[in-house]
């Protein structure tokens, strides 16, 4: 549910209806997707850390559901039998001895920015769950058959991050892009959330997929989000006021329920107001700032626009932004899920944009001076079968794949770890997805030997992983 509020449909003075009572009071239900995430950005080295703790400042994650090919992308195998090396070939980077796909040349440019980690491997082949382990850095918790979101879940790097280091900036927290990460089948992935820490440690989700062309869409050059745009009629200063009858009511509300539940509602709808009154946050949420030729840089198309939204975003203040893949239209989207026509899905509709986007970022960061303390990672929940079906596809392949790391400084036109020579299984230095959680966390400055507690008091481990020695 949104936080979406229209003027004319409150009176403003001191006649307020019952009807207009209820529906202020309730006001903190409106932004149930807006997490009370506010920060105070704290870098300080924990006495005991390594110099790499906390050298991150902020974070973006590219999420790619439905697992990428490694020997399609970042791993391939040139020298293996036809059935496993598939269509594509390697092509030099501007980092000797580096090589990546043909079909992504513009990162091939950048290779001096990134480092690839080729050995990443564990034993899930479901997207659900090791989406969740992804996302969270622990195992899932199998409690029952049905694989889905619960509040039981381990909570999100982001809600980590903002529990761990609240900050005050009129900001969220985390923010999720385009859209909230489910199957095709509806069930909501776990990891998105904020899990056992409670809701207001969710993300804001942005559902805003600016795909269509100035000559489809009017309103794509002006594009703002909804949840941070006000109707016509409605002024900052307006939903100020709006924000003051509420919080007294609730108030009065309150006194009569002293749940952890209204306390969590509470704090969200001061979260959401302050987003919809804060010039920065309205700015940062505004595409239509951004010189054309930036974002014809970055692509005119869902995940061109939507990266160069998370650098924005970031940018502005905002600790954390997920990027999950979504190229296409809502439910008939199967991401990176290639079990048949792998190279022509490839070639048509998937690397052309992550090539250019994904490029586009590294250089913007660093043209602006960021990239040295953001956190930037590529990442999926497992990579693809080494042998290529009779229907042209690669299966689920949880045993060995690869993400890419930038940023933070971190090494720098590096690989680390190995694939056997059919690109099966690790060859050399095996990361589990809980390791690579565990690296983004430390780079973050959140200590991972710390307990976490959930509402009701019991400690957790934070991260069930150990940061990567030889990437730090």
């Amino acid at each position: 549910m949104m936080l979406s509020l229209q003027s004319g449909n409150l009176r403003l003075c001191d006649r307020v209806s019952r009807r207009e009572a209820m529906r202020l009071g309730s006001l903190g239900a409106l932004g149930l997707t807006l997490p009370q995430l506010l920060s105070a950005q704290t870098a300080a080295v924990t006495p005991g850390q390594p110099p790499s703790f906390g050298r991150a400042k902020r974070c973006i994650l590219l999420y790619m559901w439905g697992g990428p090919p490694h020997h399609d992308t970042f791993d391939l195998k040139p020298n293996a039998p036809s059935d496993i090396r598939g269509e594509f070939y390697p092509i030099p980077t501007n980092v000797p001895g580096i090589e990546i796909s043909d079909h992504l040349p513009l990162l091939a440019e950048q290779a001096d920015k990134y480092t690839i980690l080729r050995s990443l491997n564990h034993r899930d082949g479901d997207h659900i769950s090791a989406s969740h382990d992804m996302l969270t850095g622990n195992a899932y918790p199998r409690v029952s058959p049905l694989i889905t979101a619960r509040r039981s879940d381990h909570p999100h790097f982001g809600a980590v991050l903002s529990r761990q280091q609240p900050r005050d900036n009129g900001l969220p927290g985390y923010v999720q892009l385009p859209c909230l990460l489910q199957s095709n089948s509806g069930k909501v992935i776990p990891g998105q959330y904020g899990g056992f820490l409670g809701i207001r440690y969710d993300p804001f989700i942005v559902n805003a997929v600016p795909n269509k062309s100035p000559i489809e869409d009017p309103t794509f050059e002006q594009f703002v989000p909804r949840e941070v745009r006000l109707h016509e009629g409605m002024t900052p200063l307006r939903l100020k006021g709006i924000g003051r009858i509420a919080n007294q009511l609730d108030q009065r509300l309150r006194k009569l329920d002293r749940t952890r539940a209204a306390e969590s509602l509470n704090s969200i709808q001061q979260t959401a107001l302050s987003l919809l009154c804060s010039p920065q946050s309205r700015q940062a949420f505004d595409l239509s700032n951004e010189e054309p030729r930036v974002r014809d840089r970055y692509g005119r198309h869902t995940f061109g626009q939507e990266l160069l939204f998370a650098r924005r975003l970031v940018e502005a203040g905002v600790p954390l932004v997920t990027v999950y893949w979504r190229n296409g239209p809502v439910r008939t989207d199967i991401g990176w899920d290639n079990h048949i026509n792998n190279f022509p899905n490839l070639k048509n509709w998937q690397l052309p944009p992550l090539d250019r986007a994904f490029s586009a970022l590294l250089d913007d960061l660093e043209t602006r001076g960021m990239l040295d303390d953001t956190l930037v990672v590529w990442m999926g929940e497992f990579g693809r079968s080494p042998h290529i079906d009779d229907n042209g596809g690669r299966n689920h392949w949880p045993q060995v794949y690869s993400a890419v790391v930038a940023g933070a400084g971190l090494p720098r036109g590096a690989t680390i770890g190995a694939s056997d020579r059919e690109g099966a299984y690790p060859r050399e230095y095996p990361i589990s997805p809980h390791d690579l959680g565990a690296t983004i966390l430390h780079l973050l400055g959140v200590d991972i030997n710390r307990k976490l507690y959930d509402q009701t008091g019991r400690p957790h481990q934070i991260c069930q992983g150990k940061p990567i020695a030889q990437l730090l």
